[in-house]
């Protein structure tokens, strides 16, 4: 496999917690696969957000769609993310999922491996799924809709090294925890900056 990487957003305190480890939480640690005290993984970033919730969200796809992940882009502003409009603009909505009340993002570039397993689905989807259930008023219609468009962003996917540019919306994901080792942080930036 060629050298694949992924540019990761998040806030600068939870680079921090990367680095440092974080307080309050039960993790499985990544090598022990045991249960820890979070603040003694330190140099790692695990997958924290499922990657599709539980529940109707769910219900037309594998189990292992919702596991927790980590999401990237193949580009620090991909063109395709930046120039999409629909009902929002999704560059900055999903820059402002990244900073989480922080007034800065830390942009981080993770060298993938092959035990990775990434792979990049469209997102498209998942916005076509937005736009269609703020039209809709039934709530029969809104589950289902809700479960169709996860669906179809699940059976997207394909592995990142047989990807071809082909998605409007790509968006690369792993299910693993990545070490320090093979993240470099490349700055905070001004989301105010990376909108314009």
């Amino acid at each position: 496999m060629k050298q694949q990487v992924m540019y990761h957003y998040t806030n600068p305190a939870r680079w921090d917690g990367i680095v440092n480890g974080q307080e309050g939480y039960l993790i499985e640690h990544p090598i022990t696969k045991k249960m820890v005290n979070s603040e003694t993984v330190r140099g790692w970033i695990l997958p924290h957000r499922r990657l599709i919730s539980q529940g109707i969200e769910s219900s037309l796809v594998p189990s292992e769609a919702t596991l927790p992940a980590i999401s990237g882009l193949s580009e620090s502003v991909p063109q395709s993310w930046f120039q999409y409009r629909d009902c929002i603009n999704v560059w900055d909505y999903l820059l402002g999922c990244c900073k989480r009340g922080a007034n800065k993002l830390a942009l981080l570039k993770i060298n993938l491996i092959d035990a990775d397993n990434a792979l990049v689905f469209d997102y498209v989807h998942i916005r076509r799924m937005a736009r269609d259930l703020v039209q809709t008023k039934d709530l029969e219609k809104y589950r289902k809709i809700l479960a169709q468009g996860n669906r179809d962003y699940w059976n997207s996917r394909i592995a990142l090294d047989r990807y071809v540019s082909s998605f409007v919306l790509p968006e690369i994901v792993v299910f693993s925890a990545i070490p320090i080792e093979r993240i470099e942080f490349l700055g905070e930036k001004d989301r105010e900056l990376l909108v314009k």
